[in-house]
């Protein structure tokens, strides 16, 4: 441990307050997307301040003594304390709270801390050696999330550290299930409650006035081409969960996607226009039309009623594709994925990779619910333009 040079902290206990200690996280969630570096934060309850006054303010100083010289020691929340972890994983995170809980003071009696980390493992790429490393021994799981009420559940190991994880996600990153999370949710990514009601409302009104065209087309995919009306394909969503996109079909029944998945990838690598597969001769007879009118994606306003999408948003990748992607490219997974977006009122296939991203990027950090009117809006004309 290096010796730590104190500094003017914020006026209680010598902590950074909540906003200020949210904002070294943040300040280094930035450098860890340059750097492609793995950090941490461990979380310690130290319980109520107006009750727990002697316990809040001497663990601090506990902290700040046991410390590295580049750790930051603020309030996680209320009544939690962070200690922030640069340049640190998930394993080397628990060893450094294994040292603090080992040579804390008797009288606190037992400190368990909470370990979070950046980014989420679910998030970084196959080949990356330090998420091997990582799940092999746990699954830190931020317990921040809003993915639908899934209570997580925690396990205290023989080390002294707290596991939280949901369940059917055994602690040693064999995961059944929903995908862990890390930090993401606390950097304020999460879902806006108004975007969601919004999300509700236009996809019920959609599904009951589109209803009759759902069945005309269902009847016209049937007569055409046999096999199921939808098309079901596994996508990745908001923080790099995985769920089943919905779609009219448009193409034979039990057609190898491997073709599509290609083109994909060299045009990630080649930097093309982001083009489709239109001359695909395995598409079926009014499949074209569906696909350039945009109606074979109107059954994911299902998907969107069960809040795996969102009306307006990033388009969800392929897990092929997820594979070719950076970590700058996967700020796009900060918001969940939609049936329309900036990048598709902005020129769409005409545009590259590279300029997707950094669209669905600027989405994400000035949405609210006139700039997803605008786009709506927008959306019309250029489905209009696409369909003569």
């Amino acid at each position: 441990m290096f010796f730590r040079i104190k500094k003017k902290r914020a006026p209680l206990c010598g902590l950074y307050s909540e906003s200020e200690f949210k904002a070294l996280i943040d300040h280094e969630r930035r450098r860890s997307d340059r750097t492609n570096e793995s950090f941490s934060v461990a979380v310690f309850d130290v319980g109520d301040i107006k009750t727990d006054m002697d316990k809040v303010c001497r663990i601090p100083d506990e902290l700040v003594d046991t410390a590295r010289s580049t750790d930051e020691v603020g309030w996680f929340d209320k009544k939690r304390i962070g200690l922030l972890l640069p340049d640190t994983n998930a394993k080397g995170a628990k060893h450094v709270a294994k040292y603090f809980s080992s040579t804390v003071h008797p009288s606190f009696g037992s400190l368990v801390p909470t370990i979070y980390t950046y980014p989420s493992y679910y998030l970084e790429s196959d080949d990356n050696s330090s998420r091997d490393n990582e799940i092999s021994n746990f699954s830190p799981v931020a317990d921040l999330s809003r993915d639908g009420g899934t209570p997580l559940q925690k396990e205290t190991h023989d080390d002294g550290v707290t596991l939280s994880h949901k369940p059917g996600i055994p602690s040693n990153g064999k995961m059944s299930g929903s995908p862990p999370l890390g930090l993401e949710p606390y950097l304020g990514v999460a879902i806006p409650d108004w975007k969601r009601i919004f999300d509700i409302i236009c996809s019920s009104i959609g599904l009951m006035v589109l209803s009759p065209l759902f069945l005309l087309i269902a009847i016209m995919i049937k007569i055409v081409s046999p096999g199921p009306v939808f098309f079901i394909q596994e996508r990745v969503g908001y923080l790099g969960r995985h769920f089943g996109l919905k779609k009219f079909r448009t193409m034979k029944a039990e057609t190898d996607t491997a073709v599509h998945e290609d083109h994909v990838r060299e045009l990630i690598k080649s930097g093309g226009s982001m083009r489709k597969l239109d001359d695909d001769p395995r598409i079926i007879p009014f499949g074209k039309i569906l696909r350039k009118s945009g109606a074979d994606e109107l059954p994911q306003l299902i998907n969107v009623l069960c809040g795996q999408m969102t009306l307006v948003g990033p388009r969800p990748c392929l897990p092929s594709e997820f594979e070719e992607y950076l970590r700058w490219h996967k700020r796009r997974f900060y918001t969940a994925p939609g049936i329309t977006g900036l990048w598709q009122v902005s020129g769409k296939n005409r545009l590259t990779f590279k300029k997707m991203i950094r669209l669905d990027i600027t989405y994400e950090q000035e949405r609210s619910l006139i700039f997803d009117l605008k786009i709506l809006l927008k959306t019309l004309p250029v489905v209009a333009n696409i369909a003569t």
